[in-house]
C-alpha cells in the first residue's frame, strides 16, 4: 500500500512540474544543412520547445543563427552547451563520426537526447552508446521518423491485421536531388550513401518484415565520379534476407 502512495504521489509531482514548466528547454548541437532545419523548426514550430541554445564548432554560425532566431545562447563547441543547466534537452544533429563522444557526454550530464540518424559508424561504438544511455537512464531517441509518419504507420498496420495477406518482397527506392557536400562523403566522418542514407530503407525493412538474416550489395559512382576521389558510391542496389526468409531489396 505504502509503495502505491509512493508511485502516485510521484506521478502527481511529474504533473505538477510539467504543469509549472509548459515548454522544454533545449539545445541544437550542429548547424549544418540539416542542424539548421532543426533548429529553426525547434524555435518557431514545435509548440512546446524553448529552443534555448545552439552550438557549432564553424566560426560565429552559432552566433549568427542564434541572432537571426532570437534564441538566448550560443556557444562555439558542444561540451558549453551540454554543461549548461537551463538545457534539458538536446539535439545532435553532428557528422556520424563525432556521435560516440557527444552523446556520452550528454548522457553523463543527464540531458534528454535526440540524435540525427545512424548511431554512429561502427557496432563497437554503437554498443558502447546503448549501454551508457542505459546505465545513466536517459531518455534516448534517434532520428527514424518514417516509424512515425501516418503513412508507414498504416502501412504496418495493414501488414499485422493481415489485409494485404503475407508480405513476400519488400523493395525500397530512395532518392536525392542532388549530391551532398564531399566533406559529408568522407568515409572518416560519415557513413555515406548506404550507411547514413541508406539507414531509413533498413529501418523500414525491419519494421515491415522482421529481422534481416543476410545481405549482398553492389554499388558505384555512376552519377558522381568525383565521389570515388572520398570513396563513397552515389548509386546502390543492396539485397536482403530476412529470418523467415522473405526477400527484401533497397536501392
Amino acid at each position: 500500500m505504502l509503495k502505491k502512495q509512493k508511485s502516485l504521489l510521484s506521478a502527481i509531482n511529474f504533473i505538477t512540474i510539467l504543469k509549472m514548466k509548459n515548454k522544454l528547454n533545449v539545445g541544437v548541437i550542429g548547424l549544418g544543412r540539416l542542424g539548421r532545419v532543426y533548429a529553426s523548426d525547434l524555435a518557431h514550430l514545435v509548440p512546446d520547445a524553448n529552443l534555448i541554445a545552439v552550438a557549432d564548432e564553424l566560426g560565429n554560425l552559432s552566433e549568427t543563427f542564434a541572432k537571426e532566431n532570437g534564441v538566448p545562447k550560443w556557444y562555439s563547441n558542444h561540451h558549453d552547451l551540454i554543461s549548461d543547466k537551463e538545457v534539458d534537452a538536446v539535439a545532435i544533429i553532428t557528422p556520424t563520426s563525432t556521435h560516440r563522444n557527444v552523446i556520452i557526454e550528454a548522457a553523463e550530464h543527464g540531458k534528454a537526447i535526440f540524435c540525427e540518424k545512424p548511431i554512429s559508424i561502427s557496432l563497437e561504438e554503437s554498443r558502447e552508446i546503448v549501454n551508457v544511455t542505459e546505465k545513466t537512464g536517459v531518455f534516448f531517441q534517434m532520428g527514424f521518423q518514417r516509424r512515425f509518419d501516418r503513412g508507414y504507420v498504416e502501412a504496418k498496420r495493414k501488414i499485422e491485421e493481415g489485409i494485404i495477406g503475407q508480405p513476400v518482397v519488400l523493395k525500397s527506392t530512395s532518392r536525392d536531388p542532388f549530391a551532398p557536400p564531399m566533406e559529408f562523403c568522407d568515409p572518416s566522418k560519415s557513413g555515406g550513401l548506404i550507411l547514413d542514407m541508406g539507414i531509413h530503407d533498413f529501418d523500414v525493412a525491419r519494421m515491415f518484415m522482421g529481422e534481416v538474416s543476410s545481405v549482398y550489395s553492389i554499388g558505384g559512382a555512376l552519377a558522381y565520379p568525383e565521389m570515388k576521389e572520398v570513396g563513397d558510391i552515389d548509386n546502390a542496389i543492396v539485397t536482403l534476407t530476412f529470418e523467415d526468409e522473405s526477400l527484401g531489396v533497397v536501392d
